[in-house]
Formats: structure tokens, sequence, C-alpha cells
């Protein structure tokens, strides 16, 4: 075996490893603040379907902290379609402290399924944390938060099924 391809197993090797362990932070048990303001929710809703008839994902772990403290560490919902454009599922509700600004969203994914008028292919998320920043002020005005998927553009092929690579926005 030639130095590049030691290199390359190592590199592969490691991504692996790290894989597995990338929402290890979302599921350790914390203890949740509670607020004495407003209630807010997070929410998930999928953008441009493309061809997908339904993309069907498993949620592993939601978690909400500002301030310092944990806001929300539980999923409200623990699998969405986000092939049913128009419905925002709801991921975490929570109460943000006077004083925060600033409040950060953790979304895990497990994996899932989409179909499409050629067939079924799982989806391989294990991989993917999305890590957000959102404005209380902002969230304030509508008592809630939305992440945006692009459905149609977050799928791509790899191995056997489908690959998560999330495009998204927060939208308020």
């Amino acid at each position: 075996m030639t130095r590049i391809g030691m290199g390359i197993a190592l590199l592969l090797g490691l991504l692996v490893y790290g894989c597995g362990r990338s929402n290890y932070d979302l599921t350790q048990t914390t203890t949740v603040t509670s607020g004495e303001g407003p209630t807010f929710t997070l929410r998930l809703a999928g953008d441009d379907a493309g061809d997908f008839l339904s993309a069907k994902l498993r949620i592993e772990s939601v978690q909400v902290t500002g301030g310092g403290a944990v806001l929300a560490n539980a999923v409200e919902t623990p699998e969405v379609d986000l092939a049913d454009i128009g419905r925002a599922h709801l991921l975490a509700t929570f109460q943000a402290p006077a004083g925060v600004e600033d409040v950060e969203f953790l979304v895990g994914f497990a994996g899932g399924t989409l179909t499409t008028s050629k067939g079924s292919f799982t989806v391989d998320a294990r991989c993917q944390t999305l890590r957000l920043t959102g404005k209380v002020s902002r969230i304030a005005e509508r008592q809630h938060a939305v992440i945006h998927l692009d459905v149609a553009r977050s799928f791509v092929p790899g191995g056997a099924g489908l690959t998560l690579v999330p495009h998204f926005k927060l939208v308020y």
C-alpha cells in the first residue's frame, strides 16, 4: 500500500469514527430551564419537494440553548414528512429568559426514507446536525422560528441510498 493509499484509509477511518459521534452532545441528559416569558416554538418545514412524493426523516435530537442555559432538550415530533409542503412540524417548545437576545438551535437527524415515482430510497442523515442561531426579538414577532429545508437540493446519491446534505434557512 502506498503512502497516499494509507493516508486516504486513515482519513476515511477518522471520518467514519467522527460521524457516529456527531449528535453525542445532544443526547446527554440536561436540566431544562423554564423562563417566565412567552412560549415560543421551533418548527421544521420542507421547501420545494422536487420529484419526491414523500420525504420522511426521523429526528434524533433537538436542543435549544440561550443565556448559558438549556431551554429545551426533547423531540416533540420524532418523524416528519418534508414533502408535505406548507406544513411546519413542531420540533420544540421553549421560553427564553429575560435579557437573552440569541438562542441556539441544534437539530440532529437519525435517517429516513424518500419516495419518488421511480422507487423508495433510504436516507443516511447520521452525520448531520443543524446548528442555527436565532434572535429572540425576531422569534417573538410570531412566537416561532421555522427551519425551511430545501428538499429537492438536500439529498444526494451516496452509498446504497441518499445522503442528507442540508440546504436550509431560518425564517421567523
